[in-house]
């Protein structure tokens, strides 16, 4: 199942088991999410997401492997917990970025699988 052009909500809360889900945000404003990701894969892309403020995304990945793509305003911070798995940040922190700058903290586990931030 895709998710295309996600509208303004609480919170996006996605599974993938044994299957695969994509989700774009295009001049939404994103609140955070909770992706699982088991024998699967989530493929979540905010490059036109609208962050203002602060946002948590919580993953999960089991034998599986969740992708973010995140807009180039953002600061990102992972706190995601490998077990036989790999936890990739690949963002850089935005230039001039201060204490206003929106940050999205993404914490979870990773079981046998991986994650991917670009």
């Amino acid at each position: 199942q895709t998710y295309e052009n996600v509208g303004t909500m609480d919170k996006i809360v996605c599974s993938a088991v044994f299957s695969g889900r994509d989700i774009r945000v295009d001049n939404s404003e994103f609140s955070g999410a909770d992706l699982s990701a088991l024998f699967g894969g989530i493929d979540l892309n905010l490059k036109n997401a609208v962050i203002r403020r602060n946002v948590t995304i919580d993953v999960k990945a089991v034998f599986g492997g969740i992708d973010i793509l995140m807009p180039s305003n953002v600061r990102v911070v992972v706190d995601v917990t490998p077990i036989l798995g790999g936890v990739e940040n690949g963002t850089r922190t935005p230039l001039g970025a201060d204490e206003n700058t929106p940050t999205v903290f993404i914490r979870g586990t990773c079981l046998f699988g991986g994650l991917e931030v670009k």
